[in-house]
C-alpha cells in the first residue's frame, strides 16, 4: 500500500506541473498577441491620420477649384491655404492652417480680421507646411504626432488668381 500512495502523489504532482506549464504558455501567448494587436492598431491609426488628412486637403482643394479660388497665404503665424467662394455677392474664405499642434479650418468673410484660435480643429499634427510650386500645383508637407512625414501634391485645373502668369 505504501507504493501505491507514493505513485499516486507523483501522478498528481506531474499533472499539476503539466497544468502550470500549460497555463503559463497560454498567458504568454495571450500577452504576446495583445502586444502585436496593440502595435497593429497604432500603425493603423497613424496610417488613418495620414490618409484622412491627405484626403481632406485634396478634396477641399478640388471642391474650391474654380476660377482661381485656391490661394496660398498665411494665417496667424502659419502657412495657410485660402479657399475663396462667393455667396450672394459677398466673398468668403475657408482658411486651412496649422495652429497649436493641429490642422485647423476657419470659414469667415474674406478680409475679416479674426484670431487663429477660433478655427475648428480638424486633426492633431506635429507640423503642416504649404508651398505653391506653380500657379496650379501645391505641395503639402504633413508630419504626424508620431513624427512620420508625408508629402501631398495637388494640381488644380485653374491657376491661382494671385499669380501673374
Amino acid at each position: 500500500m505504501g507504493v501505491k500512495t507514493h505513485k499516486h502523489t507523483i501522478d498528481i504532482l506531474f499533472v499539476l506541473i503539466l497544468f502550470c506549464v500549460f497555463a503559463f504558455s497560454v498567458i504568454m501567448v495571450l500577452g504576446t498577441g495583445a502586444g502585436v494587436y496593440s502595435n497593429i492598431v497604432d500603425g493603423m491609426e497613424a496610417n488613418y491620420d495620414f490618409r484622412t488628412s491627405s484626403a481632406y486637403l485634396f478634396n477641399k482643394v478640388h471642391r474650391s477649384d474654380a476660377g482661381g479660388n485656391v490661394r496660398c497665404g498665411t494665417f496667424g503665424d502659419s502657412d495657410a491655404l485660402l479657399l475663396l467662394e462667393e455667396i450672394d455677392n459677398i466673398y468668403y474664405c475657408t482658411y486651412l492652417y496649422y495652429y497649436d499642434g493641429a490642422l485647423m479650418e476657419l470659414f469667415t468673410r474674406y478680409g475679416q480680421e479674426i484670431a487663429p484660435e477660433y478655427g475648428t480643429e480638424i486633426m492633431k499634427l506635429d507640423s503642416y507646411k504649404l508651398k505653391q510650386l506653380s500657379p496650379s500645383l501645391y505641395e503639402f508637407e504633413i508630419v504626424s504626432e508620431e513624427g512620420e512625414s508625408s508629402v501631398l501634391y495637388v494640381h488644380t485645373r485653374t491657376k491661382s488668381v494671385n499669380d501673374d502668369e
